[in-house]
């Protein structure tokens, strides 16, 4: 009853990441299956992702603590090239209103665009900022600090090394990756709060939204969250999850998949092992434990002849999976 890898990917490539995704939809993936089959799922992924132009993300909860979900945010984030989505976003702006960008690719300071294009630098620095206020702080589908931010990074494409705005570019990219560790020296350009459980999600539905409005129309995110059924020896150097992180964990993933039509452009393939549905061998830790979780993944009517390879939760392989029709 199990799926073939083959032709679980051919479908998730075929029904989402060639439209669906690019087009603004959401999905979320629960994979059952064993290590080959997984590596397999993770590497065929990343090859979609790159044949469509979508962002890939790899993460693994032995890495990252997954019962917090702004550590999501931040490894989609530490994949992010912020500089290059800026630039990208600025020039076409500028192309947009009819002006030549001198060097593409770079930042230019903005008297040699003014230059270039034969106009007054003061008119150019204004009408720039019009462009980025209509653009990026008038998106209201992105969190305010997210688009303050967003405004420092674009400002810098146009600042010459010398301007003194150039001290916030790396403490705005620190703090989008969880690396910054006071927020004070960001107070001054209005950006007044860490990034942590309380907003996280929020700022993960801006980086979709400003992902797509740098021309990447979507995300795929590969978690691999194996670990969570790990204890003792098994864990090995990874982190490990006491029972009530666990259920935190699982409180995260119900909490994206809530959120799922809000998230513009992301395709989460959550992977995982057979421990993760076994509530009989792993009583603390399997999806059944969270009922939430469980119920929203959990497929209600079980075919008796062939899986859904559609479903939100398949089984990956060629033996009969656990929990099928009876």
């Amino acid at each position: 009853m199990a799926v073939a890898a083959e032709h679980w990917l051919s479908l998730m490539e075929t029904e989402y990441l060639r439209d669906f995704i690019p087009s603004g939809g959401s999905a979320v993936k629960f994979i059952v299956g064993e290590q080959p089959d997984l590596v397999a799922v993770r590497d065929r992924l990343a090859e979609a992702a790159a044949r469509q132009g979508l962002l890939y993300v790899s993460a693994d909860a032995a890495a990252i603590k997954l019962h917090m979900i702004q550590d999501l945010f931040f490894a989609v984030a530490r994949c992010v090239n912020w500089d290059a989505t800026a630039q990208r976003l600025v020039e076409g702006m500028f192309s947009r209103q009819g002006y030549e960008w001198p060097n593409p690719g770079e930042a230019v300071p903005i008297h040699q665009i003014a230059s270039t294009n034969r106009i007054d630098v003061t008119l150019l620095r204004r009408d720039f900022r019009q462009w980025l206020t209509g653009e990026v702080m008038r998106e209201n589908s992105m969190a305010q600090d997210f688009r303050v931010a967003m405004m420092q990074l674009c400002l810098r494409r146009l600042a010459p090394p010398d301007d003194a705005q150039a001290g916030v570019v790396e403490p705005v990219v620190e703090w989008l990756r969880g690396e910054l560790r006071a927020i004070g020296i960001l107070r001054p350009f209005q950006i007044n709060n860490k990034i942590t459980r309380h907003n996280a999600r929020a700022m993960l539905r801006s980086l979709c939204c400003w992902l797509r409005l740098c021309g990447v129309p979507g995300i795929v995110f590969v978690l691999d969250v194996r670990q969570l059924s790990r204890t003792g020896a098994a864990a090995g150097d990874g982190l490990r999850y006491s029972p009530a992180a666990v259920m935190d964990a699982f409180e995260v993933l119900r909490q994206v998949i809530d959120d799922a039509d809000r998230f513009d452009g992301l395709f989460l393939a959550v992977l995982t092992d057979e421990a993760f549905v076994d509530n009989d061998r792993n009583p603390k830790r399997a999806v059944q434990c969270y009922t939430a979780l469980h119920m929203r993944i959990w497929p209600d009517v079980h075919a008796l002849r062939r899986d859904n390879p559609l479903a939100p939760l398949v089984y990956l392989g060629s033996e009969n999976a656990p929990g099928g029709a009876q």
